[in-house]
């Protein structure tokens, strides 16, 4: 198998009728080989052409992928959900893969081919009596199936490949930054060892939360497990050493910080200035549009066409683009003045709002905006007060106000 004509994994999963779930597994588990040499994981066009013309194709490849859980894996063997579970905590079972639902709980993935093999091999632990090692409660036993996932995972990752790097990053890949830091004591190194590795299972999520949990499931969380695989990494770095340097991950891409380089012979203004430039790619971050200042341009350099041969990515800063820059290109149009009044050039204004209309004015009040008294709803008692008053023989004591 080479590498050419080699397909993607989305590629390559959409031809097999595969979801990418089961593309990957499949891929680990050895079912569709590779392009030996490709830079991530290549499927040859020979192996599609294989596996699509096997008899029962795609019902016989999804069937030797096909993963269930808890539920309906205790279903296929005859057992209930309680000993399905304790089997698989005892490292009886061990999954396949996992999953997170809505509220980041593990749902462990097991291979149906492999509990029909189990109900096979293993009849007496399901019926019958429990055993008594499977009658401790789960406060008293160890859970062995992250465990049980990393030693399987591990060893099929290093199955598939005989590179002594890419060996190294798979174990690295099972314990943390700060374990792989003291034996990897380059930053370079180890930066070149994530590009080797397994893709992390955590890219299979979107929340944060979610790719959190995987990480932790990624990683050894035991300490006879971390000590195994601290001992398994330095001596499989010292196989790697010898064998030469850590290859590049690939072309680096340097990104400026600062502004663009200066281009010789293109000066601002200049009739030659479109001439160096040839091969920018231009994109305008303001519009030109009446009454606004001119617009402003800002060059994008290709990869690779840098001055000095190094590739160079888009530039931040942003240089004034005229009209007249390019050949041929007319003069601009004077800036016409603004309907509102405003002079050549200026902002655009809103115009001022219409003057509202005269309020309704009472006869005989000198101000309009004040609203007429109403002297009966705001004070109820004055009217009965003021009859009171009219009576004959009562006092005439003015009201005040």
């Amino acid at each position: 198998m080479t590498v050419e004509n080699a397909l993607t994994p989305a590629q390559a999963a959409r031809l097999l009728e595969l979801r990418r779930t089961e593309f990957d597994l499949a891929v680990l588990l050895g079912r569709i080989r590779t392009a030996p040499g490709a830079p991530g994981v290549r499927v040859p066009r020979e192996e599609i052409l294989r596996l699509r013309g096997e008899e029962g194709f795609p019902g016989e490849l999804r069937a030797r992928v096909r993963t269930v859980a808890t539920a309906e894996g205790a279903g296929l063997l005859g057992i209930g959900r309680a000993r399905f579970t304790r089997l698989a905590r005892t490292g009886r079972i061990a999954p396949a893969g996992f999953t997170l639902n809505r509220y980041h709980v593990v749902v462990w993935l097991y291979l149906v081919d492999e509990l029909e093999e189990f109900a096979r091999d293993h009849p007496e632990l399901l019926t019958g009596r429990t055993p008594p090692w499977l009658r401790a409660g789960p406060e008293q036993e160890e859970d062995r199936r992250p465990r049980g996932w990393r030693a399987r995972r591990l060893a099929l990752l290093l199955r598939g490949t005989e590179d002594p790097w890419a060996r190294v990053a798979a174990i690295a890949a099972a314990l943390d930054p700060g374990t792989v830091a003291e034996l990897v004591p380059d930053a370079a190194d180890r930066a070149r060892l994530g590009s080797l590795g397994p893709a992390p299972e955590s890219l299979r999520f979107r929340t944060a939360g979610a790719r959190d949990m995987a990480e932790r499931l990624a990683r050894a969380d035991r300490p006879d497990e971390i000590r195994a695989l601290r001992e398994r990494l330095a001596l499989e770095l010292v196989r790697a050493r010898a064998a030469g340097p850590v290859p590049p991950s690939g072309p680096c891409v340097v990104r400026p910080s600062a502004g663009p380089p200066r281009v010789p012979g293109a000066g601002e203004g200049s009739p030659g200035a479109p001439a160096a430039m040839g091969g920018l790619l231009v994109r305008r971050v303001y519009r030109v549009g009446e009454g606004r200042s001119p617009g402003v341009r800002a060059p994008v350099v290709p990869l690779g066409a840098g001055p000095s041969g190094a590739p160079v990515a888009r530039i931040a800063r942003t240089v004034p683009v005229c009209a007249t820059d390019r050949p041929g290109a007319a003069a601009p149009e004077p800036s016409r003045p603004h309907p509102s009044g405003g002079a050549p050039g200026a902002r655009r204004r809103f115009p001022a709002p219409a003057p509202s209309p005269a309020p309704h004015t009472v006869p005989g009040r000198t101000d309009p905006r004040r609203p007429p008294r109403r002297s009966g709803r705001r004070f109820p008692g004055r009217a009965l007060l003021g009859r009171l008053l009219r009576r004959p023989g009562a006092d005439r004591t003015e009201l005040p106000g």
